[in-house]
Protein backbone atom coordinates (compact mmCIF):
# COMPACT_ATOMS: atom_id res chain seq x y z
CA UNK A 1 0.00 0.00 0.00
CA UNK A 2 1.20 3.51 -1.47
CA UNK A 3 1.56 6.65 1.30
CA UNK A 4 -0.85 9.09 1.45
CA UNK A 5 -4.73 9.83 0.61
CA UNK A 6 -5.97 6.83 -1.59
CA UNK A 7 -7.07 8.06 -4.87
CA UNK A 8 -10.66 9.27 -5.35
CA UNK A 9 -12.47 6.89 -7.97
CA UNK A 10 -14.45 9.33 -10.05
CA UNK A 11 -17.29 7.57 -11.39
CA UNK A 12 -18.58 9.82 -14.37
CA UNK A 13 -22.43 10.70 -14.72
CA UNK A 14 -24.41 8.67 -16.78
CA UNK A 15 -25.33 9.40 -20.38
CA UNK A 16 -28.42 7.98 -20.99
CA UNK A 17 -30.90 8.92 -18.39
CA UNK A 18 -34.72 9.54 -17.18
CA UNK A 19 -36.66 12.02 -14.94
CA UNK A 20 -40.21 11.42 -14.02
CA UNK A 21 -42.42 14.94 -13.29
CA UNK A 22 -45.95 14.44 -11.41
CA UNK A 23 -48.20 17.84 -11.66
CA UNK A 24 -50.13 19.16 -9.36
CA UNK A 25 -53.05 17.95 -11.45
CA UNK A 26 -51.87 14.10 -11.31
CA UNK A 27 -49.97 14.22 -15.24
CA UNK A 28 -47.28 12.16 -15.23
CA UNK A 29 -44.29 13.61 -18.03
CA UNK A 30 -41.52 11.12 -18.33
CA UNK A 31 -38.42 13.08 -20.46
CA UNK A 32 -35.44 11.26 -22.02
CA UNK A 33 -32.22 12.60 -21.59
CA UNK A 34 -29.07 11.05 -24.07
CA UNK A 35 -26.41 13.29 -23.79
CA UNK A 36 -24.38 11.49 -27.03
CA UNK A 37 -27.49 11.90 -29.06
CA UNK A 38 -28.74 15.22 -28.25
CA UNK A 39 -26.27 17.14 -25.54
CA UNK A 40 -28.64 20.19 -24.68
CA UNK A 41 -31.94 18.39 -23.22
CA UNK A 42 -34.28 16.06 -23.24
CA UNK A 43 -34.59 14.05 -26.66
CA UNK A 44 -37.99 12.85 -25.97
CA UNK A 45 -40.65 14.01 -23.74
CA UNK A 46 -43.58 11.38 -23.08
CA UNK A 47 -47.00 12.76 -21.43
CA UNK A 48 -49.26 10.55 -19.55
CA UNK A 49 -52.55 12.43 -18.91
CA UNK A 50 -54.38 12.06 -15.70
CA UNK A 51 -57.57 9.38 -16.03
CA UNK A 52 -60.66 12.37 -16.06
CA UNK A 53 -63.25 12.28 -13.70
CA UNK A 54 -65.39 14.39 -15.18
CA UNK A 55 -68.90 13.17 -17.26
CA UNK A 56 -69.86 15.08 -20.59
CA UNK A 57 -72.82 17.06 -19.05
CA UNK A 58 -69.76 18.52 -16.28
CA UNK A 59 -67.37 19.02 -19.29
CA UNK A 60 -70.11 20.84 -21.46
CA UNK A 61 -71.18 23.19 -18.49
CA UNK A 62 -67.72 23.98 -18.23
CA UNK A 63 -67.45 25.41 -22.02
CA UNK A 64 -68.32 28.87 -22.86
CA UNK A 65 -71.68 29.06 -23.98
CA UNK A 66 -70.52 29.52 -27.91
CA UNK A 67 -69.00 26.09 -27.44
CA UNK A 68 -71.21 24.33 -25.32
CA UNK A 69 -73.64 21.41 -27.15
CA UNK A 70 -77.43 21.91 -26.37
CA UNK A 71 -80.72 19.77 -26.75
CA UNK A 72 -83.00 20.21 -29.37
CA UNK A 73 -86.25 18.65 -28.18
CA UNK A 74 -87.70 18.52 -31.36
CA UNK A 75 -85.52 15.85 -32.87
CA UNK A 76 -84.31 14.89 -29.68
CA UNK A 77 -80.53 15.91 -31.38
CA UNK A 78 -77.44 17.85 -29.67
CA UNK A 79 -76.59 21.32 -31.84
CA UNK A 80 -74.09 24.11 -31.58
CA UNK A 81 -74.92 27.24 -30.52
CA UNK A 82 -75.36 29.16 -33.50
CA UNK A 83 -78.53 26.88 -33.96
CA UNK A 84 -79.75 27.05 -30.40
CA UNK A 85 -80.27 30.55 -31.11
CA UNK A 86 -81.70 30.30 -34.35
CA UNK A 87 -84.19 27.81 -33.39
CA UNK A 88 -84.45 30.22 -29.91
CA UNK A 89 -83.77 26.55 -27.59
CA UNK A 90 -81.70 29.12 -25.61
Amino acid sequence: MGRGRPPIEDIPPPRKYTREFTDSEGEVSIWHYDLDYFPRGPYKVEVQEAPCTLTWEEKNAKLSKTQRKYFNPANNKWIGYGRAKQLKVI
